[in-house]
């Protein structure tokens, strides 16, 4: 019997078997594993042996890829590995064959949304000092709220938060965590646990806690360098995909905390995303203390601003020259009336831009339709010109764009081939006819348009619900008594 005719789709089985063919005995094996899936259906048989996971056709594709910048109508084929084995265009060959196949009908098929900048634990409290800035928010939420909670309510929280964001399209994210009093990293362990048993995508933003005479720069390693090893062990899902410090320096007016944070930086080789210039009532004192970042040498490739609202000319030359990135959160700086950030003069020097939903405590919603919109029209308003900034820009910051800032561009961020297969399926019928598909995409869809959320190309919300693993119970892991 040849199998050669289902190699064009079921190489890995091939492949396998030929690999059998060393002996007699292996040779006797293969050809019985290959008779008896003929007998099943030909190369039916053999596909139905896990070679790829999911086939999606009749499709309109936006791959938010480079080399292919024009959506298209075609298909997408996820191997089983959960990777993208294929994007093309057209109808997918008569013999392509899958463990689960969907016909779209014409379905927009996009990547998730990633955002560079969230607050996984603010699911509960939107609306908080809701006529209050920036600095009267914080006393509220941080400095009433946030104290008193442990590690079994963080866990909760933060997993409702990653549910949102899956929920709304969010399949992957910069999670700033909160850390309170705790000192024995049992928070940070509990918290990047909630977001991965989400099954959504998480970079760990690791909080040093403040330093002073009772938490010194030595304790900070010591959590850190235990929490790097704990969380190493957590790979194997795919779901968790690196520590980031969760930078606070610019807060303070003791250099110390800056230079602890840079120090970690370099003895772990970690990034680090710093709040940075968001409040308005805050410049002064914050831009007096850039000094410190040149300094200690974090001004680099692995700094990301964290909303960089009011930076002087000279820190986005500064930025962009380094080749540090920044993370913009329009829903959050109108929300909080921090002010909007002026994107076309930093895409003019070159700075790296990605786009957050930041914390729903201060955007009130995990939304990145809302978010873009919310940023195109404050830049066109401020601007006072609908060309400075187009759809296909801000589509494509809430994408590939947050993906590059964080440094995981080359897994998720578009659909291209070898990368992770996270995509959203958008039923597009409430807004056709259309002439061009990212403006109806941008200015048109919203959260209620997503009919299906898929991470490794496996569906964890359908129909606004949630699905898979992401609809697994709470197992409370973090609840008293329990050590994660």
């Amino acid at each position: 019997m040849k199998i050669s005719a289902c190699s064009r789709t079921n190489g890995p089985i091939t492949a396998t078997v030929s690999n059998w063919r060393l002996g007699s005995f292996r040779q006797w094996l293969a050809t019985t594993m290959t008779a008896t899936a003929m007998l099943l259906g030909g190369c039916a048989g053999i596909a139905s042996l896990p070679a790829n996971r999911l086939l999606v056709e009749n499709a309109l594709v936006f791959p938010m890829d480079p080399a292919r910048p024009a959506p298209f109508i075609g298909y997408l084929l996820v191997a089983s590995d959960g990777t993208i084995a294929r994007v093309g265009e057209g109808r997918p060959a008569a013999d392509l064959r899958a463990a689960r196949r969907i016909d779209a009908q014409g379905q927009w098929l996009l990547p998730g949304f990633v955002s560079a900048h969230s607050h996984l634990w603010q699911s509960d409290f939107a609306g908080i000092a809701s006529d209050q800035n920036l600095e009267g928010w914080m006393a509220q939420l941080y400095g009433k709220v946030t104290p008193g909670l442990d590690a079994a309510q963080l866990y909760r929280l933060t997993r409702l938060g990653a549910e949102h964001h899956l929920l709304n399209g969010i399949t992957t994210a910069f999670n700033f965590t909160v850390t309170g009093g705790d000192k024995t990293g049992r928070v940070d362990r509990c918290q990047l646990l909630a977001a991965t048993h989400s099954g959504m995508r998480v970079l760990h933003g690791f909080n040093v806690r403040k330093i002073d005479a009772q938490w010194t720069p030595e304790d900070a390693k010591e959590r850190l360098r235990a929490f790097l090893q704990w969380a190493g062990e957590q790979r194997g899902s795919g779901r968790y995909l690196g520590t980031v410090i969760a930078g606070a320096g610019m807060y303070y007016d003791d250099p110390a905390q800056t230079r602890t944070e840079a120090g970690l930086m370099q003895a772990f080789g970690l990034d680090n995303q710093q709040h940075y210039l968001e409040a308005p009532g805050l410049v002064s004192a914050e831009r007096a203390r850039y000094r410190w970042l040149k300094e200690f040498g974090v001004v680099g490739p692995k700094l990301v601003y964290g909303h960089f609202v009011h930076p002087t000319p000279d820190m986005v030359f500064e930025a962009a020259q380094a080749g540090a990135g920044m993370s913009w959160n329009p829903l959050s700086n109108g929300r909080l009336g921090s002010g909007t950030p002026d994107i076309p003069a930093y895409r003019a020097q070159g700075l790296r831009i990605g786009m957050g939903v930041d914390g729903e405590a201060s955007a009130d919603r995990a939304d990145p339709f809302e978010n873009m919109r919310a940023g195109l029209y404050q830049i066109r308003a401020n601007r006072q010109s609908a060309s400075v900034l187009s759809a296909f820009d801000v589509l494509r910051m809430h994408t590939l764009g947050s993906a590059e800032v964080l440094g995981v561009d080359g897994v998720v961020g578009s659909l291209a081939e070898g990368k992770k297969a996270d995509f959203l399926l958008v039923d597009a019928k409430g807004f056709q006819p259309y002439k061009d598909p990212y403006a109806a995409l941008v200015f048109a869809a919203g959260v209620e348009n997503i009919n299906g959320v898929f991470v490794d190309g496996e569906q964890v919300a359908a129909q606004r619900r949630l699905a898979g693993v992401a609809a697994t119970p709470d197992a409370a892991p973090c609840d008293a008594g329990k050590q994660p």
